[in-house]
């Protein structure tokens, strides 16, 4: 990635989760671009493809003394941290996730960290009731009356790289099952961005001196049915595509998540995708077009599931859990 001021490649750029997903890509295109690049996490037995390249220390939300000292010098913080699921006793809650976002925000304030780049989430007020956007929306505005310079991105989904768990996920259960349901109708909009522009989206944002809040979404705008009809041709598949009701596909999810040992889709999810929240209604600034890239990658989609909840393995020390 080109273009990074003098600033930008000398200084200290600190990402949480830089061994996961939105953060490796992060990590990688600083590190290519020659940049000092730390991460902290305290995810356990997570392959390090960066080796020396990457400095590593622990996310510790109970430690204030030693997340100064890791982001001590920090020209930007890269903040990618969230969780996923609801599940108190592994360290997942999202009212968990909003005190250590808000923790982390107070060691960097105190650190003297210049920027702040944090992933929230799109369309975070348009779900009021939901505990998961109740902490996307409380720690916006934590960090927004912080003081801290900031830049707020808000994707809408993610595909892309290596772990690249949704859209994976749909190709395996479109290979798999002989039936594949859409919650409902199947007609509110998705807009997938892809990881590598999320990644040179953020980088942009860390050399920004003003306070922003940028939608990131890509260039096509799918219904869900769509989506799923174009991962199911790009596969060269045949499958019927049935509407099913949310909950009834929930309680399908439950079942196979007990025997995959996986949360496959939660209700927020769905409740999510089917309100339109992943999707933006700013201009998309992403460029890689999802149509070019499924039929690219089809060779390589669905063919083993990618258990997410098995590969987020950590230190609870803090109860911490690293979007990724």
């Amino acid at each position: 990635m080109s273009g990074l001021s003098q600033r930008m490649v000398d200084g200290i750029h600190v990402v949480t989760g830089a061994l996961g997903y939105s953060g490796r890509w992060i990590a990688k295109n600083l590190i290519d671009s020659g940049v000092n690049v730390k991460t902290l996490t305290n995810a356990k037995g997570r392959h390090n493809p960066f080796g020396d390249d990457l400095q590593i220390a622990p996310l510790d939300f109970d430690d204030s003394e030693g997340l100064v000292r890791s982001l001590s010098n920090a020209d930007v913080l890269y903040n990618t941290y969230w969780v996923r699921y609801k599940k108190r006793s592994g360290g997942y809650d999202h009212s968990i996730a909003t005190r250590n976002s808000m923790k982390l925000f107070e060691a960097a304030q105190n650190a003297g960290v210049k920027k702040v780049v944090h992933f929230s989430v799109s369309k975070p007020h348009n779900a009021p009731n939901w505990p998961y956007f109740i902490g996307k929306s409380e720690t916006e505005n934590f960090l927004i009356e912080s003081g801290l310079n900031y830049t707020i991105l808000r994707p809408t989904l993610f595909f892309g790289g290596s772990r690249n768990v949704l859209v994976n996920n749909i190709a395996w259960l479109l290979r798999n099952a002989p039936i594949f349901g859409v919650f409902g109708d199947g007609s509110y909009p998705v807009q997938p961005v892809h990881i590598q522009d999320v990644a040179k989206i953020a980088i942009e944002s860390g050399q920004e001196c003003h306070n922003n809040v940028i939608d990131v979404a890509g260039p096509e705008i799918y219904t869900y049915r769509e989506f799923v009809l174009a991962i199911k041709n790009a596969l060269g598949i045949t499958r019927m595509i049935v509407p099913i009701p949310p909950r009834f596909g929930w309680l399908v999810g439950k079942v196979l998540g007990t025997i995959l040992r996986d949360d496959v889709i939660t209700m927020a999810e769905i409740n999510g995708l089917m309100q339109g929240l992943m999707s933006s209604d700013e201009a998309p600034n992403g460029q890689t077009r999802f149509s070019d890239w499924v039929v690219e990658n089809c060779d390589a989609l669905g063919l083993r599931y990618q258990n997410d909840l098995k590969e987020r393995t950590y230190n609870l020390t803090g109860l911490v859990a690293p979007q990724a």
